[in-house]
């Protein structure tokens, strides 16, 4: 039985803190996020990637900050390549004053690559993927790395790589209306080499769609699943397949424990930071089970807001996760005027 055993906050300094990924690399763990005035579609949108890290989960320093001017520099995902870890991040700037919107192509995207052998000099960035595309989070099978990428003209695509820096496209998802305007795909494959990609849909609380593929992975069989999943992040965890992210709290039945919420007057407190902490529906992070084509809640984490986008290291018996929240923002450093804050948070889930 998984059980949540602690969650401690790791950053908070008042801004906008969002966007984890989370990797265990000679001796320190890392977690990368995005650290900025506000969320990426809000006016002043123009943040950093920043990378902490940590060899005890007790004490954090910052290894990284990843600034380039007038763009937004999003967070890193983070890549062991052995000898060096790899940070995958992309910068965005805008073609038009005022909000970027990248589904209208008001928005110009360079995705880069930079990488590090001690884990705090970096390499300067080189530019990967394609231009004005958006990825989510590089898995490996073997000794290829895997992507997807979205394209405005074509939707969402799988791309492979063998060095991290040259990407070929392999295939093109079926841009089915739901998921034609949405760039989060997580996969996984297993061990008789099918590949699984859970695909965000484009309406916020439609149901997350499953895509499934042989190789060579071009012939995709899509599913829809039962909940609404945004931000998912998937690790075999001994003979299941964890995924975590973040839906709906309305859709978790009874039986899953939800974590107790900011009271009213404190959410009033906070509107004035952020809109959407007074807005319904709520949302939660969690983690489920993938069984037969269907998820099962195990875990609900605290969380409201704007909040999730988790990463996972999985250890023999502990699962680490970062992910990012605003419920106690209130007791993080003030922020400026026209900041809001969130926090990044890490839970130790024994197994």
């Amino acid at each position: 039985m998984a059980q949540i055993k602690e969650i401690k906050k790791i950053y908070s300094d008042g801004r906008h803190n969002a966007f984890t990924d989370m990797e265990y690399w000679k001796g320190h763990y890392y977690v990368s996020f995005r650290n900025g005035p506000r969320h990426p579609t809000l006016p002043g949108m123009w943040g950093r990637g920043m990378i902490i890290r940590s060899s005890n989960l007790e004490s954090w320093e910052v290894c990284a900050r990843f600034e380039m001017e007038g763009m937004d520099t999003s967070n890193p995902r983070l890549m062991d390549l052995g000898d060096e870890l790899g940070a995958l991040g992309r910068a965005i700037f805008s073609k038009k004053p005022g909000i970027v919107r990248v589904y209208e192509g008001e928005s110009g995207i360079q995705s880069y690559m930079r990488f590090t052998s001690d884990g705090t000099l970096w390499s300067d960035p080189q530019p990967v993927l394609h231009n004005d595309n958006l990825f989510w989070r590089p898995v490996r099978f073997g000794d290829v790395w895997y992507i997807t990428e979205w394209s405005v003209a074509e939707g969402l695509r799988l791309a492979r790589s063998t060095d991290t820096l040259d990407w070929q496209i392999i295939s093109t998802i079926p841009p089915t209306p739901k998921i034609r305007y949405t760039f989060e795909g997580e996969i996984w494959i297993t061990d008789d080499e099918v590949m699984h990609i859970i695909i965000r849909a484009h309406e916020n609380l439609d149901p997350a769609y499953l895509a499934e593929s042989e190789p060579p992975y071009t012939d995709w069989e899509l599913t829809e699943l039962n909940y609404t999943v945004h931000c998912a992040v998937c690790k075999p965890v001994g003979d299941e397949v964890w995924i975590a992210g973040k839906a709906p709290t309305a859709q978790f039945p009874p039986s899953v424990e939800i974590p107790p919420g900011p009271t009213r007057e404190k959410i009033a407190a906070l509107v004035w930071r952020d809109g959407r902490l007074s807005k319904a529906p709520a949302w939660h992070t969690a983690i489920w089970r993938f069984i037969d084509r269907k998820l099962e809640p195990i875990v609900v984490f605290p969380s409201v807001g704007d909040c999730g986008y988790p990463g996972l290291v999985v250890e023999k018996d502990r699962v680490l996760m970062s992910y990012y929240s605003q419920h106690d923002v209130d007791q993080a450093p003030e922020s400026k005027p026209g900041e809001i804050a969130s926090d990044i948070y890490l839970a130790e889930i024994a197994v």
